[in-house]
């Protein structure tokens, strides 16, 4: 008779482990293939609770709700449609959609007929093409367009691009069917939940699932796993973590992850359990992780999980007034979890945490602290039942197995582990002719067999020779207080090879101070070498799709990070540069420099310092900030950069500058392809606003046309504002008056630190004809904008940030690159949505002219004062002015 998974003992040592190694394999799993398990839970546990997935709305949206036995009947219809489609040759079936309500069944059933194919749907469209071909998919499962615009598009003539296709099934058809495709939900309506239409002969050796992994270079890896491999995974999470039928589970991983698949899906569907999909998109909507604790209390969760990413998170979404007294247990996996994050959850919320190990091509089992027991912080717990685990050295060209505690490379053997790459040429390395998995990490084994993991090998910081574990040195910043999460990576190094880089994220509503962050952990890490040579502050660490840090993108900034100190060494603070870091052909790093502030000798002692790098530099002068024009444009890759090149003058807003503003901006509003505009200036000064010297002779030559020439002025900054993408300001030094009024046009404003801004009109008896007195108060507020009017003081950026005028403050060397990092992250999203955006959140055009009006004839009433011609006297004659008491 076939048997759930259920535990059938508690786990608290490795002896434990053992002794359920003294059963019979065969006598504690009877299921030979994934149908089984869902036969078992439906005859022992038929009533309970299996299934619940929420849809990406309101959390009380409940799109599917089942019970074990509804559970195998949806498994079995859907199972029936793709036999259908797919005959008994199988063929895999390819899944491009978020985790809709019957996305978990359609999964099921197509292993039960054949193979399935879970994409990443936040892939690009040429990579979904590239492994569709891979895997030569027959049938490819997509959302209509209301359901999934982005998986829509990605799908869109999907057969002409994948020959293997036969057949493109859409979930939510009925709004959009779309020419060709076979409408999904009509189709599965016809089809027998009661029993299967056909024999199937799948065993525990039968591949039935595909997975990929590691395409962050060259083409990606598919994974194949059988389902045998998937039946012993679950089998190790039920019996070490104590998964039964009275637990309740919330998934937040993607099914295109065996995180989702596995160790919080099919592992908790075999114990009986109930499995909650917390959204279609897991955790990655901020929404989700704000309502989380909700969802906890509404089911009453015993088990909630997450990466360490999302762990960090929920302890920030935790409030003392969440009711989580039904949770047994956190789970955390796919990367090494931070001390200081572990330690913080459990502090916050109360609730233990439980460390897991796993990678896709051992269906996520390998390891797991033992859910009944207590677990030990740092250490990932002893390994599944009927494997192993051996530690070998990293020194040695042929292996040796290392003692307890002693450090080296995890391999794994078991009936868990895959049998190979779809690419055999990538087993190489990984799988070896008996059985052994390397896995990749390193690690150690403690005296009780636990294993404890410190880092990846290919992450590890070679400094001169001295191998560096990079959780060395996040260990201790995760302690430093405001910190939330770390990541140190190895930065490019001419004499070392590479230098320890240090990124971190600080807690929401924490301002770090680097230097002092610098100084802790340089007198806390003991290991010199492991010292990192530069501290960067980031708003959060990038991630991969399931959460994991995605240390490549942090190599990548800590390049730039490199290039920026070596500018700085060798041309000067006046210098700055863009840096693009990208793959070859070859997939060898190129880093491509653009370099401005400096002369052809900068540039050759910037390439020569260069040269000794590991990666390939390519540094271009960019002549054109050197030379006479009053302002230069610039574009590159749909990226246009204003600059305001007068900085002998504090970049003065003259007649010539602003006319040559003029005509670079209708440059803009008649060229297509910008995506984004970035207006800064050269110099220490982003503009000390307009030219008063020019002013008061012109204020005294004709009156008259100095009114036509500011009605000009508000025309040109109005047509900033009419631009139909995105414009950063980039305060790279003071701002005032009419640099003000420049910054007030643009969408979001950065600011180096130390840089002032104000409006210093009334310092000099003017009145404001630029647009301040309609801006300024819309951005800031009356009585905010009122103080700077008022006073017509200059203001530190870190006060205005938290006035909402200054979006971000910047050092001062990471400024331009900072800008174009954020111009880059828009040009990849939608211009047709963004230039809706614009439009829909600009202010009233016929208001705002009322208003700017106004301010004219506001100066034109005033230019017959006594205080304008004290105020234009005084700067003249560098002296503070004496205004009278009227």
């Amino acid at each position: 008779m076939l048997k759930t998974m259920r535990p059938v003992r508690t786990v608290r040592t490795i002896e434990d482990v053992r002794a359920i190694e003294s059963v019979p394999y065969d006598d504690l799993v009877t299921a030979h293939n994934l149908y089984d398990l869902f036969r078992a839970t439906a005859a022992h546990v038929g009533e309970r609770a299996a299934l619940t997935v929420l849809r990406p709305g309101s959390p009380s949206d409940v799109g599917i709700s089942l019970t074990h036995r509804e559970l195998l009947r949806e498994i079995t219809r859907c199972a029936n449609l793709f036999h259908s489609l797919n005959g008994d040759q199988g063929g895999v079936v390819a899944f491009l959609v978020p985790t809709l309500p019957m996305v978990p069944c359609a999964l099921l059933g197509a292993q039960v007929a054949g193979v399935a194919s879970a994409l990443n749907y936040l892939l690009t469209r040429e990579a979904v093409v590239d492994l569709l071909n891979i895997q030569q998919a027959r049938v490819l499962v997509i959302p209509a367009p209301g359901l999934d615009e982005d998986c829509w598009l990605k799908s869109a003539d999907i057969r002409r691009d994948v020959p293997s296709l036969k057949h493109v099934l859409v979930i939510g058809a009925d709004s959009h069917p779309g020419d060709d495709n076979l409408d999904f939900d009509a189709l599965l309506s016809g089809c027998d939940g009661d029993r299967l239409a056909f024999d199937t002969l799948a065993g525990r050796d039968t591949v039935c699932a595909l997975f990929h992994t590691g395409g962050t270079t060259g083409r990606p890896k598919v994974v194949q796993l059988t389902h045998g491999n998937q039946i012993h995974g679950a089998f190790g999470f039920t019996q070490v973590l104590g998964y039964d039928e009275l637990d309740s589970v919330i998934n937040g991983f993607p099914f295109f992850h065996v995180g989702g698949t596995i160790t919080a899906g099919l592992a908790v569907w075999a114990a009986g359990g109930h499995v909650i999909v917390p959204s279609p998109y897991a955790l990655r909507r901020a929404a989700v992780i704000d309502g989380y604790w909700g969802l906890v209390e509404r089911f009453k969760a015993t088990v909630v999980s997450g990466v360490p990413t999302s762990i960090a998170a929920l302890g920030n979404s935790f409030r003392t007034d969440n009711d989580a007294s039904s949770v047994r247990m956190a789970l955390t996996g796919g990367a090494v979890l931070p001390k200081a994050v572990g330690s913080r959850f459990e502090t916050v919320t109360g609730i233990r945490l439980f460390e897991t190990y796993g990678m896709t091509e051992v269906a996520a089992a390998i390891a797991f602290n033992p859910g009944l027991g207590t677990p030990v912080a740092g250490s990932v717990g002893f390994r599944a039942p009927f494997s192993e685990t051996r530690i070998v050295a990293l020194d040695q060209d042929h292996p040796r197995i290392c003692g307890p505690n002693e450090s080296g490379v995890v391999q794994v053997r078991g009936p868990q582990v895959f049998p190979g790459y779809a690419d055999k040429a990538h087993n190489v390395g990984t799988l070896a002719a008996d059985g052994w998995l390397t896995t990749g990490d390193i690690g150690y084994l403690t005296d009780d067999e636990r294993l404890v993991l410190t880092g990846r090998e290919k992450d590890l910081i070679v400094r001169s020779g001295h191998n560096i574990d990079p959780a060395a040195i996040e260990d201790v910043a995760n302690q430093f207080d405001g910190v939330q999460i770390s990541a140190a990576v190895g930065m490019p190094d001419q004499y070392a090879g590479e230098v320890p880089a240090l990124f971190v994220v600080p807690r929401p509503g924490v301002v770090l101070d680097v230097t002092a962050i610098e100084t802790y952990v340089n007198s806390t890490v003991h290991e010199p070498p492991a010292r990192p040579k530069s501290v960067m502050i980031i708003d959060a660490l990038p991630v991969t799709a399931v959460g994991k840090i995605f240390k490549p993108a942090l190599r990548d900034l800590a390049i730039k990070e490199k290039v920026r100190l070596e500018v700085l060494r060798t041309c000067g603070a006046d210098a700055s540069a863009r840096v693009d870091v990208s793959l070859d052909d070859r997939k060898n790093t190129v880093v491509r420099v653009r370099l401005s502030g400096t002369d052809e000798e900068g540039a050759a002692k910037l390439t020569e310092a260069l040269r000794s790098l590991p990666q390939s530099y390519e540094v271009e002068l960019n002549r054109r900030t050197a030379s006479s024009e009053p302002v230069i444009l610039s574009i590159d890759e749909g990226i246009a950069t204003i600059t305001i090149n007068r900085p002998d003058k504090l970049n003065a807003m003259d007649g010539t500058v602003m006319s040559s503003l003029d005509g670079h901006l209708r440059t803009l509003h008649g060229r297509p392809g910008i995506r984004a505009v970035i207006i800064t200036g050269t110099g220490r000064s982003f503009s000390a606003g307009g030219d008063l010297i020019e002013f008061g002779a012109r204020l005294n030559e004709d009156p008259d046309r100095l009114l036509r020439d500011l009605e000009f002025n508000q025309g040109v900054l109005t047509r900033i504002e009419e631009l139909a993408v995105p414009v950063i300001g980039v305060a790279n030094g003071t701002a005032v008056a009419g640099g003000l009024e420049l910054l007030l046009c643009c969408d979001l404003v950065l600011a180096a630190e130390g840089t002032k801004i104000g409006d210093g009109h009334a310092r000099y008896g003017v009145v404001p004809a630029g647009g301040a007195t309609v801006r300024l108060p819309r951005k800031i507020g009356p009585a905010r904008a009122a103080r700077l009017f008022f006073t017509a003081d200059l203001v530190e950026v870190e006060l205005l940030q938290s006035w909402g005028l200054v979006d971000e403050v910047v050092p001062a060397e990471n400024l331009l690159s900072r800008a174009y990092d954020l111009a880059e992250r828009i040009s990849r999203c939608s211009p047709e949505a963004i230039r809706w955006i614009k439009r829909l959140t600009a202010a009233s055009d016929k208001a705002q002219d009322v208003r700017l009006r106004a301010e004219l004839q506001a100066f034109s009433s005033h230019i017959g004062g006594n205080d304008l011609s004290e105020g234009l006297r005084a700067f003249r004659e560098k002296r503070p002015p004496a205004y009278g008491s009227d």
